[in-house]
């Protein structure tokens, strides 16, 4: 874990953020059901606890201020017990309502939940959706005018309920042009800001989808999201006329895109199916607050994928405090402190491992440091997930691999496969191999969908990695036995089993190869 994302922790608290946006009122009706109604078949719930929270661009505000830096939060409410329930809400959490306007002729936003047995029964919202009355447009204006030149950033909250009209997108960009400040949009109509100069954007997967208009996956597509996301990052920059786009993906982590730069890849941290609410609020706010402190994109990412992580612990509608976040930090450090303790009766791991692969030709499944793959492999099994480990050179990939890797894959959760490096595979199996390069090797592995992550080493044996990742379950093909196996003391120490796959007969690299050879001197001698 970077020890900059701690540092950036103190560097945001002496900021101020303006976040602009949809206020909502979330409420969470809690109670039991025992019985059905007796007029139709639906359950009673006999509530117990009421708990109204700061919802939507309210929630982003709070966020902010959770991460101690300074907020001002502009929107427009609804004169109503909601409005009311809103800024008490607001101001329990330190964020203050003084420029929250109230109109007479709106409803405020509000999210009601009913939950039983931890399960939601229904949700029904209510509140004015349609754009705000020219007087509240023109005051929310004046209050932009004299606000934004004293920011440092501006988040706009769009959800497209009537606050951010025309005029009022208007007006931030002709500010901006006056003050440029960090400016990050998170909108269902990124479109609308091109022309603001904005400094990042945040759509989710599925609004990247929809605005790049291509099809959504399948939950049991061959590819992830990632990878579908990974060539469109020069359109979504053009699309959204950003510096950076920064596309959420859920539990495959996120997506970032720079203007001139490689995409950068954060991956989320495993959990239980989360029921929280507003977690991408909390990763707008900490992207905003680390650019705002002069971090660089991909550990602004970090940090607001840190940020999010922490969140989806929680359930409902939740924010990221300091102290939280700063524990979260503190724990990651100690598990890849723990992880290279364990290694400490080994020859040392390098910083990084031997093929750092342009991002560009990598499969966003390759792991090129071994910190990250520390950490990942720590986050899954705290959350239970049984983890597989094999290796091999797969030079020349054929039906035999692939057989091989969906049943070693069967056997966990999590697969992890390590890749003989060029230099390792010329020094096992001679000069005129590998055949294919490392770069080629990981592509082609990364497409297959039984394989999770990519991890590649230089030694001749992959006991380094062993160490490392402490598999539950370590698969190895072809004639060894237990006995003859060298990996298997090692994988036992860890408490992990060993379990000898055959390949598939008549399939190999070898063969292959050799099955060429002879055409080609076939060939060669038929006149």
């Amino acid at each position: 874990m970077k020890p900059e994302l701690t540092k950036l922790l103190d560097a945001i608290a002496r900021l101020h953020v303006i976040v602009i946006g949809e206020a909502m009122l979330d409420g969470y009706l809690e109670g039991f059901s025992n019985r059905l109604c007796p007029e139709a078949t639906v359950p009673v719930v006999t509530l117990t606890n009421r708990l109204y929270v700061p919802g939507g661009a309210a929630n982003t505000a709070v966020n902010v201020r959770s991460l101690k830096a300074n907020v001002t939060f502009l929107s427009v409410i609804g004169d109503d017990w909601e409005g009311s329930q809103l800024q008490q809400a607001l101001s329990e959490r330190g964020v203050s309502t003084k420029h929250i306007l109230k109109a007479s002729n709106r409803q405020t936003l509000s999210k009601q939940r009913v939950i039983t047995a931890s399960q939601m029964v229904v949700r029904f919202d209510s509140g004015t959706t349609d754009a705000i009355d020219a007087d509240s447009e023109q005051a929310l204006i004046d209050k932009l005018e004299l606000l934004f030149p004293q920011c440092d950033a501006v988040i706009v909250s769009d959800y497209g309920y009537g606050i951010l009209t025309q005029r009022v997108i208007d007006a931030i960009a002709q500010l901006q042009r006056i003050f440029p400040r960090v400016l990050v949009v998170d909108s269902k109509n990124l479109t609308a800001y091109r022309h603001l100069n904005v400094t990042a954007v945040k759509p989710n997967y599925k609004q990247a989808v929809q605005l790049l208009a291509i099809a959504s996956l399948k939950s049991n597509g061959g590819i992830s999201r990632a990878e579908q996301i990974k060539p469109y990052g020069e359109k979504l920059l053009n699309l959204t006329g950003a510096k950076i786009a920064a596309v959420t993906l859920d539990t495959e982590g996120a997506m970032i895109f720079e203007r001139d730069s490689q995409p950068y890849r954060t991956y989320a941290q495993p959990t239980a199916e989360s029921r929280t609410s507003g977690a991408g609020d909390t990763y707008s706010s900490a992207l905003t607050l680390a650019l705002a402190s002069g971090a660089t994109t991909p550990l602004a990412a970090d940090f607001a994928a840190a940020a999010a992580a922490v969140v989806v612990q929680k359930e409902g509608t939740s924010a990221c405090s300091t102290e939280e976040l700063r524990e979260f930090l503190s724990k990651l450090e100690e598990n890849t402190q723990d992880n290279r303790e364990n290694t400490s009766s080994s020859p040392s791991l390098p910083p990084s491992l031997p093929l750092s692969l342009p991002l560009s030709l990598s499969p966003e499944k390759y792991i090129p440091d071994t910190n990250q793959l520390a950490t990942l492999v720590t986050s899954y099994r705290r959350t239970g997930h049984k983890i597989v480990f094999t290796n091999g050179c797969f030079d020349i990939l054929h039906a035999g691999h692939v057989s091989y890797l969906n049943r070693a894959k069967a056997l966990g959760d999590i697969l992890i496969i390590g890749v003989n490096s060029d230099d390792s595979i010329r020094r096992i199996k001679g000069a005129n191999r590998p055949i294919n390069p490392l770069e080629d090797r990981i592509q082609v592995l990364g497409g297959l969908g039984c394989v999770d992550y990519l991890v590649a080493f230089n030694e001749d044996t992959p006991i380094d990695l062993i160490r490392l990742v402490q598999p539950d379950v370590y698969v190895k093909g072809g004639d060894y036995t237990k006995e003859t196996l060298p990996e298997t003391p090692v994988v036992e120490q860890y408490g992990g089993v060993v379990e000898l796959l055959p390949f598939v007969e008549n399939r190999s690299t070898t063969r292959i190869i050799e099955r060429i050879a002879r055409q080609k001197n076939e060939e060669a001698f038929d006149f």
